[in-house]
């Protein structure tokens, strides 16, 4: 199976190397970017070095799949840049991409607990795995080409529910884990920080409640807390690397979808303003170097 992935971040190498065993992969980089990853990927594992090579392309070719593995807020320049059809991946945070559309392409959404983090162009660490699940709008896809590689995966049938619920655990993650500098396991432990993080949970209860959906938040995030335990959140990475967050397509889609259904969600909407002027303030701090 030939297979284009997008986006030569910690996720895009990770899903490179497992495919590759299987797969023709293709990893489509930036442009003006591929002398930096034609030389080998390396995917540490715990704590084993994996040394690999697949074929690095400025553009995507004719394929059965593409991934598209970029951050919520590049999908969009993604969509503009090239010329995607067929069966489509889309592996990102938040909710942003459930209305990102193009004619020709079947979207199918992918929601998982793998983490990773990326320790330099070309080099990235898989720091844990969960669940891979996938589902689409407009038909199911045979996904064996995942298991064949290694990679665990299911399809559901309502997966904006698996949107919603790991958009809802994002959202009290990423945000408290960022804005005081901890750990994941940290935010169950420490009394002041789960007074935070119950607050924004039980705003996102009453608004899925809303919406007809249970998505026991509070017991989700429990356990994506005690098996990510010791990492660092991917938008406490972002802020720490003075990058952009996530932050719109998590917090700010649920503010707005609380918005809709008259749900206050001022707890969220402190996350989301101390979030904005974080990464903002990070921002300038980096471009004073």
């Amino acid at each position: 199976m030939k297979i284009n992935i997008i986006g030569a971040g910690s996720m895009g190498i990770v899903l490179s190397y497992f495919l590759h065993k299987k797969n023709e992969v293709v990893l489509t980089v930036r442009s003006g970017e591929k002398k930096y990853y034609e030389g080998g990927l390396v995917l540490w594992d715990n704590g084993k070095e994996e040394k690999f090579v697949v074929k690095i392309s400025e553009g995507i070719e004719d394929s059965d799949l593409t991934i598209i593995a970029v951050k919520s807020y590049d999908l969009q320049g993604v969509y503009a840049s090239y010329n995607l059809k067929g069966n489509v991946i889309l592996i990102q945070n938040g909710l942003t991409h459930i209305s990102t559309e193009r004619d020709g392409v079947l979207k199918i959404y992918a929601v998982t607990t793998w983490a990773s983090k990326r320790l330099s162009k070309g080099v990235a660490e898989l720091t844990g795995k969960g669940y891979f699940r996938l589902g689409s709008r407009s038909g199911e896809i045979d996904l064996r080409f995942l298991r064949e590689s290694g990679i665990e995966a299911e399809w559901v049938n309502d997966i904006e529910l698996e949107l919603y619920r790991k958009a809802a655990i994002n959202a009290v993650i990423n945000p408290i884990t960022s804005l005081f500098g901890v750990k994941n396991g940290q935010l169950p432990r420490v009394k002041e920080l789960w007074s935070i993080a119950s607050a924004t949970i039980n705003e996102l209860e009453e608004l899925f409640s809303k919406m007809g959906y249970r998505l026991e938040v509070e017991k989700n995030v429990l356990e994506t807390c005690k098996v990510t335990a010791d990492n660092d959140s991917s938008m406490l990475q972002d802020i720490r690397q003075g990058k952009r967050t996530e932050i719109d397509s998590i917090t700010g889609e649920l503010i707005s979808l609380g918005m809709k259904n008259g749900v206050d969600m001022k707890t969220n909407v402190f996350l989301y303003d101390s979030i904005k002027f974080l990464q903002s303030h990070q921002s300038s701090k980096n471009n004073n170097f």
